[in-house]
């Protein structure tokens, strides 16, 4: 008689969290899942990848995550990550 051990679930992030690749070694940021990938992007940027969600794991201080999740815009770190710059004012007309 075999015993059969059961495979691990498979690590799931949630949407902007920082996760390591471990295939490619690259962090990014958890976009979402799509026909069975995790759908990943740079965190400063640029063009998306997919990773099978064996290959993603949470990314600690080391591999460049912090708290987990991508808290700030690289750009302005005063600014939540996914908000826009608000919308220009109108000048104030002179009377």
């Amino acid at each position: 008689m075999s015993i059969r051990k059961r495979a691990a679930a498979a690590y799931r992030p949630r949407v902007g969290e920082s996760v390591l690749d471990t295939r490619t070694g690259r962090t990014g940021i958890y976009m979402d899942t799509i026909g069975g990938e995790h759908y990943l992007r740079p965190p400063e940027g640029g063009c998306e990848w997919t990773a099978r969600p064996e290959h993603v794991t949470p990314a600690g201080p080391a591999d460049g995550g912090s708290a987990g999740t991508a808290d700030a815009d690289p750009a302005d770190p005063t600014r939540p990550a996914g908000r826009a710059d608000p919308a220009p004012t109108a000048p104030a007309h002179a009377a």
